[in-house]
């Protein structure tokens, strides 16, 4: 079978499957008698033909998880506009995605864009099903996996749809003939449609796929499986799905434990180097090697479930749009800060005009270096409480300081250090209090920045691509997790809360702290789980979903109370923005459950009323 680096070979040509590619050599090809016509029917000659197809698809979803060459791209827009992050203060208020009232609509770009990658995805596996039955295959084995792996694909497309959207039209099978009449089937009926391609694929596919990264495994199928499980319990009212779901979600933990020693290429007495750094860090911890770019792929790591691979070669791109990973987005631009009131008649006159915008020759004399996360764009900004208030004692709980996830300079960077040897606080690390707040352009988006997204040292950076305007501190490489078994984890905590196993919930949930070195709980709600998962899965998540497949009273105050635009005056003090970092409030209510079916598709389907609008969308 294929590795997903065959993927990153064949998806630019492998478009539908009479673009694969063929086995044939060069001589028998010449010998053969071209098609009079290429069609869908007659494409596909053999089984290479149909695996690219299904690979195809794998690509298309891979796309969600990385941003494009700017640092933005689908991949930000699936936390944008709830409690965790925003768009960047420069697009304008009303364009801030918490901003319901005028950056959303049944026009927007953002759900139309999901919805059509997630039927891309279902169309792909619907031609990889199809043809499979069509061409002889090495082994039955073999054939059994590609429709298992179909099947998957299709069945977590439609747990999204149906998370993001509710009940939408389901699509089972490959159909070239155009369609003006689709029906909506029901929001449970789309997730027993998710629940059955997904039992499929758990069926099948083998637990270790550690050879193979990039394809998803029987634990990515179960993990899924029991967040669809989870979600038609909530939608349908039957506890039984939640034991369903916890049973599941147990297996996944137990098949991938968690990873709770430091492990990989930058341990203690590590040899070699890269770009100059020893690979040895003795200031790393678990959560720190858990992002290290060859960890993610490395066979010791058993906490991986399923993930979607960067690109091996970046010479194999074209050097404006081949990047598969990039600091842009998720940096802020510290370089263009200026210093507060208070610091800016310093000693020498020579001083710079902000605390990053000059740089010694000990720190290379460039604005933004590897140490200050690279050239920040922002965006993709997390919003106060993200960034300080849910790490603080009173939010998790009295755990400040321990918890690995929120280490300065290991897994976190809060403060930033000043490279000017003209200023009096030269080599000091310095944060928020320091710079000026009266623009709020800037100072909106001014945040940490997490390793898990933005490396720390020159030792992460693909030190032979060649500066460009922005800097040197662009490129790098790393995969990034579709699934790992922490979420599983808290899969499980929310199973067996919503089935009343309160002290099992909280167990579950501990497990992660207990990794973390965070303080354990001593009983949990909803709103721990959706606490702890912002804590452990901030930018891997996909939070719209966990939202949207959850009762609205469980997610919508959390948007209210910490959302960019939303935050209301009546929320507590301290889960507010400082009120030089706050924008304006969002005074309305939400009046949605789901996501707004993209109006062009309703405009499209002339020969039915099947595809109604959902509520306050209208």
């Amino acid at each position: 079978m294929k590795t997903m680096k065959y993927i990153i070979r064949l998806a630019s040509v492998v478009l539908l499957g009479s673009a694969a590619v063929s086995c044939v050599s060069d001589k028998l090809f010449l010998e053969e008698q071209p098609k009079a016509l290429i069609t869908i029917a007659n494409a596909y000659d053999n089984s290479d033909q149909v695996v690219n197809t299904l690979l195809t698809g794998y690509y298309e979803f891979e796309e969600l998880y990385f941003p494009n060459d700017w640092g933005q791209g689908l991949a930000y827009n699936t936390t944008t506009g709830t409690d965790m992050t925003d768009n960047k203060y420069q697009l304008g208020v009303n364009s801030h995605m918490s901003n319901f009232a005028a950056a959303w609509s049944s026009t927007s770009s953002l759900p139309q864009s999901l919805w059509d990658k997630f039927y891309k995805v279902i169309s792909y596996a619907n031609l990889a099903d199809l043809k499979k039955d069509e061409v002889s295959w090495p082994s039955e084995a073999e054939k059994s996996r590609v429709a298992a792996e179909a099947a998957f694909l299709r069945g977590l497309s439609y747990l999204r749809l149906g998370e993001l959207f509710g009940g939408v039209p389901l699509v089972v099978e490959y159909d070239e003939t155009p369609n003006f009449a689709y029906n909506r089937a029901t929001r449970s009926e789309t997730y027993q449609k998710a629940i059955a391609d997904l039992k499929q694929a758990y069926d099948v596919l083998p637990w270790d796929v550690r050879s193979e990264y990039g394809r998803a495994g029987k634990g990515a199928a179960a993990m899924y499986l029991a967040e669809a499980l989870l979600a038609d319990g909530v939608e349908s009212g039957n506890n039984q799905y939640f034991s369903e779901a916890a049973k599941y979600a147990k297996e996944v933990t137990e098949h991938h434990p968690l990873m709770k020693s430091r492990f990989g290429v930058r341990i203690p007495g590590a040899s070699g180097s890269q770009n100059g750094i020893p690979n040895e860090y003795l200031q790393g911890n678990v959560m720190s090697d858990l992002f290290v770019a060859q960890n993610i792929v490395s066979p010791q790591n058993t906490e991986a479930i399923w993930i979607m691979v960067s690109a091996p070669n970046y010479a194999a791109y074209n050097a404006n749009g081949g990047r598969r990973n990039c600091t842009l987005g998720l940096t802020p631009a510290i370089q263009d800060y200026t210093w507060a009131a208070p610091y800016k008649n310093q000693s020498s006159k020579d001083v710079a005009a902000g605390p990053w915008k000059a740089f010694s020759k000990k720190y290379g004399e460039e604005v933004s270096p590897a140490s200050h996360g690279g050239t920040g764009w922002a965006q993709s900004t997390p919003t106060w409480y993200a960034s300080y208030t849910m790490w603080d004692n009173a939010h998790n709980n009295n755990s400040l300081g321990k918890d690995l996830r929120y280490i300065e300079d290991v897994t976190v960077i809060t403060k930033f250090l000043c490279c000017d040897e003209n200023s009096d606080f030269y080599e000091q690390k310095l944060g928020w209090e320091y710079i000026d707040h009266s623009t709020p352009e800037l100072s909106g988006i001014f945040f940490p920045i997490w390793y898990k997204e933005t490396p720390f040292s020159v030792w992460d950076y693909d030190m032979t691509q060649p500066a460009g305007w922005f800097g040197k501190y662009v490129n790098f490489y790393r995969s990034r997790y579709a699934a790992r078994s922490a979420e599983a984890y808290f899969l499980l905590a929310e199973a067996l809360l919503r089935s009343g196993d309160t002290a099992g919930a909280t167990a579950a949930l501990n497990a992660v702290r207990e990794r973390a070195h965070a303080n354990p709980f001593s009983t949990i709600t909803i709103d721990t789980i959706l606490d702890e998962r912002g804590r452990e899965l901030l930018y891997e998540e996909f939070r719209w979903a966990t939202f949207l497949r959850m009762k609205p009273e469980e997610w919508k105050k959390r948007i209210y109370d910490h959302g960019m635009y939303s935050a209301r005056s009546n929320a507590p003090a301290e889960e507010l923005y400082p009120n030089t970092r706050r924008w304006a409030e969002f005074t309305g209510e939400i009046n949605f459950k789901y996501f707004p079916i993209p109006y062009t598709y309703i405009e499209l389907n002339k020969e039915s009323d099947g595809l109604t609008q959902n509520e306050g969308w209208k």
